[in-house]
């Protein structure tokens, strides 16, 4: 296993500084780059909708001129929808030379820009090398290998090409989660993280469901699952609460799929383990999609996991460490196990762990 050497971009003060995007990242780099004393000249976007964004200028790209892309463009988009690689080939047509991408400033920024999903200072790749090959040695398949190396290297900025991968496999429900049921006519089915109901949805589709077990924490998003279970004639249990190692109250920002636990928070949510919460029960399926707090999920699971052997799909990019911590925590917690990595969008968002029982 070979992760390589780092190609690293620096950002300088001594040039200025455009922002591709200004949306809520691009926002939050601008701020974050003001904080640090560097020199921002403005937002780019490709239709404008205004023209002052907290108190920079707004510029198409055909505002732009060849002084002006003598300066930094700094890629302001950061989400699953469009993938790195095209932005930077787009800045590059436009005329600038000098592209940085988020994670060349982050350890620049991270103190203002905070938790972003996956986006970390390299260093955490880097020091993890020993525990990212034991990981590689979990996994069941050349084709997760591959993908564990690619994310890491695409993380580090010497993969760029990765960002418009995209497995075709289905997500979550697919070839390697179904076999098991193929010839079975009930599925206990536990969804963490059930947000308004798609993936149960999804799930009564292609598995002979028998019962549901549906936790969502954000009260928008819980009002609109039970909406959608009550058109289901298998009446799903659905519990406003999430999930963790145990009893505890957390601080939930943001909304929608962004919602995530944080230390200051204006939402106030209860989180319990599924131990506490299914002390008697056996479950086929378990589907963790928390936002970041898979690793206390599972291990709030422990017993049940134990005890059902159930398949287990999780979210791998919430946290920089869930790749490579994650399949080392179950492989702890209960042996037999095959492990599967996949990647179901732009930019390694949606990465998903598939353990499956031996």
């Amino acid at each position: 296993m070979l992760l390589g050497g780092v190609h690293t971009s620096k950002i300088s003060k001594e040039k200025p500084i455009f922002i591709f995007g200004a949306g809520e990242f691009g926002k939050s780099v601008a701020k974050a780059l003001k904080v640090n004393n560097f020199a921002v000249a403005g937002f780019i976007e490709t239709n404008p909708r205004q023209e002052i964004i907290d108190g920079l200028p707004v510029l198409s790209w055909g505002d732009l001129t060849s002084q002006k892309c003598l300066g930094q463009l700094l890629i302001g988009i950061y989400n699953r929808d469009t993938p790195f690689d095209e932005l930077m080939n787009f800045a590059k047509t436009s005329g600038f030379e000098d592209v940085l991408m988020p994670w060349d400033v982050y350890a620049a920024l991270s103190k203002e820009l905070g938790w972003r999903y996956w986006l970390s200072r390299k260093e955490v790749i880097l020091n993890a090398v020993d525990q990212i090959k034991n990981t590689f040695d979990l996994l069941s398949d050349e084709e997760s290998k591959h993908t564990l190396l690619s994310i890491c290297t695409f993380r580090l900025g010497l993969n760029d090409s990765y960002a418009s991968f995209k497995h075709e496999d289905e997500q979550y429900f697919n070839s390697l989660t179904l076999k098991k049921f193929q010839n079975s006519n009930s599925c206990s089915y536990v969804d963490c993280g059930a947000y308004n109901g798609d993936t149960f949805i999804e799930a009564n589709d292609k598995l002979p469901l028998s019962s549901a077990y549906l936790f969502e924490p954000d009260p928008t998003n819980f009002k609109q699952l039970v909406e959608v279970v009550k058109r289901s004639s298998l009446a799903p249990v659905c519990f406003p609460v999430a999930v963790s190692d145990h009893y505890q109250i957390l601080s939930f920002s943001g909304a929608g799929e962004g919602g995530a636990i944080s230390l200051d928070g204006s939402v106030h949510i209860a989180a319990a383990s599924l131990d506490g919460l299914l002390p008697n029960s056996t479950v086929d399926f378990i589907k963790f999609d928390v936002e970041g707090a898979e690793a206390p999920a599972v291990l709030g699971a422990r017993l049940l996991i134990q005890r059902s052997r159930p398949v287990l799909v999780l979210s791998l990019y919430h946290r920089p460490a869930d790749l490579w911590e994650i399949p080392a925590l179950i492989a702890n917690l209960c042996a037999d196990y095959n492990f599967y990595i996949r990647q179901h969008f732009n930019n390694s968002f949606d990465s998903v762990l598939y353990a499956i029982p031996k």
